[in-house]
């Protein structure tokens, strides 16, 4: 009887959803904006060498200055940032950019 009941009530649960899997939306992108947007880079920084000759890890790669990355070159590296230039406007990378948003709020 115990495995009568077990089996009734796994099988009523399987259309159940997962009350710890978060709810998601299906963002709704209108054509006309899909269309004229330009994909920008997802390059990441991942770290910056400013002692001797100055390189920055990006992408797991390591490159300094006047190399080229994707489309851009790389023309500066800071302790916290480098700066990109190319595809007629320039790309600045930022080490830890969620940090950077907290203290902006």
């Amino acid at each position: 009887m115990v495995n009568s009941l077990l089996l009734l009530l796994l099988s009523t649960t399987a259309g159940v959803q997962d009350p710890t899997r978060p709810l998601t939306a299906v963002p709704v992108i209108p054509a006309a904006v899909e269309q004229n947007s330009v994909p920008s880079p997802q390059l990441q920084l991942q770290a910056t060498f400013t002692g001797g000759q100055a390189s920055a890890i990006i992408d797991g790669a390591r490159y300094q200055v006047g190399d080229s990355i994707n489309s851009y070159r790389l023309v500066r590296i800071s302790a916290h940032q480098v700066w990109l230039e190319g595809q007629g406007k320039p790309l600045a990378l930022t080490l830890f950019p969620s940090l950077l948003n907290l203290s902006n709020q």
